[in-house]
């Protein structure tokens, strides 16, 4: 559709798939991991984004270690053999702490990790994460894409294929879908 081609050329990805809510697209992407996978993930994300990983993912069996991502080294040592995503938003939210997103998603790559940046604070005109190294960004579009609270949903864009496809299934298994 004309959003999620739209979020995808913002963003400067492929594909882009539009969600309920930017909780759905966020908990869409958490469920491409299995029990045993790890995250490791931003010591200061939305409330929204840390209760899912806390009380939904980690009974599920995946587990997230938070990490201070300003620190390029606490956030390397953060990485196990298990670690299979790492969750970035920068600025962060409440304390908006700024780190180098290419620096974090090259450490991804290099381990054999998708990193997914939230950029629903700085949105594609701060920067655009994908251009960063980002295997996906997500975004509250209920914020800032949108104007703050006139709507209600979220997004995601890639240019991985293989993801995009995955997320497309779930977006429709779950029902995660936006409203017409």
């Amino acid at each position: 559709n004309t959003l999620e081609a739209c979020g995808a050329a913002l963003e400067g990805g492929r594909h882009g798939l539009a969600f309920a809510s930017g909780c759905a697209a966020t908990t869409t992407i958490l469920h491409t991991l299995r029990p045993g996978d790890h995250v490791v993930c931003g010591d200061d994300v939305y409330g929204g984004t840390f209760r899912l990983f806390d009380k939904v993912m980690k009974p599920m069996g995946v587990t997230a270690t938070f990490v201070d991502m300003t620190d390029l080294a606490r956030t390397a040592a953060a990485f196990r053999p298990e670690t299979k995503m790492v969750w970035l938003e920068t600025p962060s939210n409440p304390m908006l702490k700024v780190f180098d997103i290419e620096a974090v998603c090259a450490l991804a790559k290099a381990r054999g990790a998708v990193s997914v940046v939230d950029n629903t604070f700085a949105t594609p005109v701060i920067h655009r994460p994908l251009t960063l190294g980002a295997t996906a960004v997500v975004h509250s579009t209920t914020k800032y894409l949108n104007g703050h609270s006139d709507m209600v949903g979220g997004i995601v864009m890639t240019s991985d294929d293989a993801l995009a496809e995955k997320l497309r299934f779930l977006q429709n298994a779950i029902g995660a879908v936006p409203s017409p």
